[in-house]
């Protein structure tokens, strides 16, 4: 017989994120179970916060709480560790670290052999926003587990949504904006601004510069959905093929300066794939017809 109450909640896995996890929830009045197959990380854990207690036993940790929640960096550990559970009755499986859309879904297929209803969260802030803010955390899955844990959820941030039933959804929104625009942008912005530092531009300079930029950025990115969306590419401004020939003049620049400019010719390698498959006149979001995927955009010249 379940001796828990829906104030409490069981964090599996004890790293930066996990821990930032129990510590925000424990703050809000939630009674922390915290396991991490390193029992010394739980044990520290538990000194922080009244509100948390380490627990060296997984199964009896999933046993503490009706919401286990799981933070590790690899789904299939996490899976197969919780296969030592024979009881999930009354509960909700929330994974929360990073993964694929394959391992979402996979992660989702399994909490419903076990009959278990399952929420997958892209957690899109560093540890220390967590409980903040700054705290940015979607979801998606069971749209009757988030509706029983919303309470509990919202003490991860003040930006937490649910944005699909469908599980992989929340990993895919991951994905796109951790590894497709802030990893690519970043690594594509260093190499830049490497180079802007070598040719003589101040710091203050190309800060000024880079918002200018970044303001352009957030516009073209609002009207890249629209096009996607809508399959228009269409345009009467700078054609996909004008956006090419200036990646080749930037590139040749970088490259004649010495650097290796690597994210920016993978770039200009997509827009000449583009152009070659008659796309030049369209505009710079007609990439997404040679991006590949199911989703496949209608070709508008």
């Amino acid at each position: 017989m379940a001796t828990y109450t829906e104030r409490d909640v069981a964090v599996i896995g004890n790293g930066l994120m996990g821990a930032s996890i129990a510590r925000a929830l424990a703050r809000s009045g939630w009674r922390v179970t915290a396991y991490d197959p390193d029992t010394a990380r739980a044990r520290v854990l538990a000194t922080e916060l009244p509100g948390i207690k380490a627990e060296a036993d997984l199964e009896t940790a999933v046993a503490s709480a009706p919401l286990v929640l799981t933070c590790a960096p690899s789904y299939e550990a996490v899976l197969r560790s919780l296969e030592c559970v024979g009881d999930w009755n009354g509960k909700t499986l929330l994974n929360t670290g990073t993964s694929s859309t394959a391992e979402a879904e996979h992660a989702a297929a399994w909490a419903a052999r076990k009959g278990v209803p399952y929420l997958d969260a892209a957690i899109l802030c560093f540890p220390q926003d967590i409980g903040t803010e700054r705290g940015y955390v979607l979801f998606s899955g069971s749209p009757e587990a988030w509706a029983r844990h919303e309470e509990l959820i919202a003490a991860l941030g003040q930006a937490t949504r649910f944005v699909s039933e469908q599980a992989q959804a929340a990993s895919a929104v991951d994905l796109t904006i951790v590894g497709g625009v802030y990893v690519a942008a970043l690594a594509a912005y260093i190499d830049a601004a490497a180079y802007a530092h070598s040719q003589g531009v101040s710091g203050d300079v190309l800060d000024e510069a880079t918002d200018k930029v970044l303001a352009a950025l957030k516009d073209g990115a609002k009207e890249a959905v629209a096009a996607i969306g809508s399959g228009d590419f269409t345009t009467d401004q700078a054609t996909l093929s004008v956006f090419t020939h200036g990646g080749e003049t930037c590139l040749d620049g970088m490259r004649g300066a010495g650097f290796a400019a690597n994210v920016l010719e993978a770039a200009v390698r997509n827009l000449k794939t583009a152009e070659a498959a008659g796309l030049g006149g369209s505009s710079f979001y007609a990439l997404a017809q040679v991006a590949g995927g199911d989703s496949a955009v209608g070709r508008q010249q």
